[in-house]
């Protein structure tokens, strides 16, 4: 009899549980049904501070930058398919806004996002809910992520596990109504906040513990829709209008950010994944433009006015830099790709002056005048730099312009400059033609008159000796590069002539010709043995001319292995300064 009694209490208890749990859903399906409701941002976690994106390069056509959203409700509402049996409506790809749009290129392959779904945004306006929105810009997904991992499923307190199964079952939810307000206590009799999973279903309670219902949801990533008894969803691959603002989510229920391909098109997506329209962007040196629909393209061969600077994109799409020839007209754009208009601009060597339009001339053989600072132009409408002759008088130039009051070399030649930027060469003061084969002819008569190698100071300059060096010397003075009866060095006073640059100056082992001087060994080391000079002869069969050691006079020889090279010396080249040459001694042997 007791057992009977018993089941009946069971039975009634159920049953009023139930009854109790209807009636708090149904009074609170409608609750907190109000536009401006927002929820305290101390229950949430640290909100996302809001970031622009500073690599872009944006206009936008409409201000403040937004979604045109009763002009995308009507273009949608045009679009929109007739839904499927499954409730899943298919949309058409939209259709180009106007006949330019039309003739635009699609856009290649880039880095994106791909997603399957739909061609175009469709039914984003407000579902069957109603018109309020809870949006939160708090962390949402790391709040789950936590209560996920630790979830608020109602248990008995540690003092009721002992209690009867009737208990238990009463005791299963804490769930309770207050005031038409729906509350959930935890284990520990405290109230549910934020985001929290009961019972394998995840919920969403504001900063006083109350239950949201009808509500829509944006966190940092995610989107959520609650439904009439507060349980949360995601909706992949879904458009969604959250306070005239649309999104769109992926299959994880994300939300896409930046330039996304929605099916076969691509779509502009802001930093916090709101759908942009009517917008002209620059992104990695290309121009995306953005129709009232938030679909992009990226037009080729293309003149775009954004931010009130100009700009034109190649045949690939890309911004176009420096002079470039437009339908028979040149226009110079800087390395930003803002084309020059009403000024002067230096692109790649040379200069250009631009009209109102753009219109750029390169100006040629003519001084200009560019930054404060004076300029020539050769025939071929490029910048000069070093010593020009121009109007029979050298000019010296660098790339900050005319250059005064200074001393340069170029090309072995020593220059001064005065305060107009005229230039002279410094002589060496030798009188008469200075000439490289006469250089040549000492060196073959000495060998064809038999002199013998002797290094002794006095030997070293007669008739009938000479060492290395002082045959060098003694050639030099014979060819006009030194005075007659000039010091007759060695390799050490031949390396400081070097580095003076008056009578010769170093040049590369790639670039040695005819008449060049070799001198081998270190300088401050070169003296006596350690050291050896000569000239070269034949640059084809790589041959030099010098007084040999070895061969105890003037021997014509191989160039590697016989300048003190085989002994591990160093090899300098020189060029003398001023040389005339006819090569008339150059394929002697």
């Amino acid at each position: 009899m007791k057992e009977v009694e018993m089941k009946k209490v069971n039975k009634t208890i159920l049953f009023a549980s139930t009854l109790f749990i209807s009636s708090i859903f149904a009074g609170a399906n409608h609750s907190y049904a109000q536009e401006d409701y927002k929820l305290d941002d101390s229950l949430t976690q640290a909100q996302n501070k809001e970031s622009s994106d500073s690599d872009s390069t944006k206009e936008n056509n409409q201000e403040p930058v937004n979604y045109d959203y009763e002009g995308l409700e009507k273009a949608l509402n045009e679009i929109e398919s007739d839904k499927a049996s499954d409730g899943k409506g298919e949309i058409e790809s939209t259709k180009a806004i106007n006949k330019e749009e039309q003739n635009l290129p699609t856009q290649e392959e880039i880095s994106i996002k791909e997603i399957s779904g739909d061609k175009g945004p469709k039914d984003a306006k407000n579902t069957n809910y109603q018109d309020i929105v809870y949006y939160d810009k708090s962390k949402l997904d790391e709040i789950y992520k936590e209560a996920k991992t630790k979830p608020q499923k109602v248990n008995l307190p540690s003092s009721s596990r002992g209690a009867s199964e009737e208990e238990r079952q009463a005791s299963k939810t804490n769930w309770y109504e207050e005031n038409s307000k729906v509350y959930h206590k935890d284990d520990k009799g405290s109230l549910s906040k934020g985001l929290s999973e009961i019972e394998g279903k995840k919920y969403y309670f504001d900063k006083d513990g109350v239950l949201q219902t009808n509500k829509k949801i944006i966190t940092n990533n995610s989107y959520y829709e609650a439904n009439d008894r507060g349980i949360l969803s995601q909706k992949p691959n879904s458009w969604v209008n959250v306070n005239k603002k649309v999104y769109r989510t992926d299959n994880k229920g994300n939300i896409l950010k930046g330039i996304s391909k929605i099916g076969k098109d691509l779509y502009n997506f802001s930093n916090e994944g709101v759908l942009q329209a009517n917008i002209k962007e620059i992104k990695d040196d290309m121009i995306y433009m953005t129709d009232k629909l938030g679909k992009i393209s990226n037009p080729k061969n293309f003149w775009a006015n954004i931010g009130g600077k100009t700009y034109r994109t190649g045949k690939d799409g890309k911004i176009l830099t420096g002079a470039n020839n437009i339908e028979g007209k040149t226009y110079v754009f800087d390395k930003d790709g803002v084309m020059a208009k009403n000024k002067g601009i230096m692109s790649q060597g040379r200069f250009y002056n631009t009209d109102s339009r753009g219109v750029a001339n390169n100006p040629k053989n003519a001084w200009i005048n560019f930054n404060g600072k004076k300029y020539h132009t050769n025939p071929n409408g490029y910048v000069q730099e070093g010593v020009w002759k121009i109007d029979g008088k050298l000019y010296y130039f660098t790339s900050n312009g005319l250059q005064g009051n200074t001393e340069v070399v170029q090309q072995g030649v020593v220059y001064k400059v005065d305060a107009n930027g005229i230039a002279k060469p410094v002589d060496n003061n030798i009188d008469g033609e200075k000439n490289l084969d006469k250089v040549i002819e000492w060196m073959l008569t000495a060998r064809k008159a038999g002199l013998r190698y002797d290094m002794h100071w006095k030997n070293r300059v007669s008739d009938k000796a000479a060492d290395c060096s002082s045959a060098v010397y003694r050639s030099l003075i014979y060819g006009g590069f030194l005075k007659q009866g000039s010091y007759i060095g060695n390799t050490e006073t031949l390396f400081k002539m070097g580095r003076e640059r008056k009578i010769m100056y170093e040049v590369k082992e790639s670039e040695i010709r005819y008449g060049d001087i070799f001198v081998a060994g270190t300088p401050g080391e070169s003296s006596g043995a350690g050291g050896h000079t000569g000239f070269i002869l034949n640059r084809a069969n790589d041959t030099i001319i010098h007084m040999s050691y070895g061969q105890d006079g003037v021997a014509i020889t191989p160039r590697k292995g016989y300048m003190g090279d085989s002994s591990g010396l160093p090899v300098r080249y020189y060029r003398l300064i001023g040389a005339g040459s006819n090569n008339l001694y150059e394929s002697e042997k």
